[in-house]
C-alpha cells in the first residue's frame, strides 16, 4: 500500500513541476505571440470589431464546431413542452353568459 501511495506523491510533484514549467513557458511566449497577432491584423487588415466577433468573452458561447454539438446535444435531450394556458387565456374568447350580464348595467339599458 506504501509503495501506491509513494507513486501518487512522485507523480503529483511531476504534475506540480510539468504545471510550474509551462507556466514559464507561456509566459515567454507571450510577448512574441502578441507581436504576431499584431502583425497579421496589420496585414489582413483587421479591426477590433471584426476580432469581437470570433473571440469568445465571458457570457458568450463558443462558435464553431464545439457550439453546433452542444447546440445538438441540447436538442437531443428533451423537448420543450407547451406552455399552459392561463385563466385570462381561457376566458378571452369565451362569450359572457347571461348570469353574468343580469347584474351589469350596458348602455341600452340606462
Amino acid at each position: 500500500m506504501s509503495t501506491t501511495q509513494d507513486r501518487l506523491t512522485e507523480i503529483e510533484t511531476q504534475e506540480k513541476k510539468l504545471a510550474d514549467e509551462k507556466a514559464k513557458l507561456l509566459k515567454a511566449s507571450k510577448k512574441d505571440d502578441l507581436e504576431l497577432v499584431r502583425k497579421l491584423c496589420k496585414q489582413h487588415g483587421f479591426t477590433a470589431t471584426n476580432l469581437r466577433g470570433c473571440l469568445v468573452g465571458r457570457g458568450k458561447k463558443a462558435k464553431g464546431e464545439e457550439a453546433g454539438t452542444k447546440a445538438a446535444a441540447k436538442k437531443v435531450a428533451g423537448k420543450k413542452r407547451a406552455a399552459k394556458k392561463t385563466t385570462a387565456r381561457k376566458t378571452a374568447g369565451r362569450k359572457t353568459t347571461a348570469r353574468k350580464t343580469a347584474g351589469r348595467k350596458t348602455a341600452k339599458s340606462k
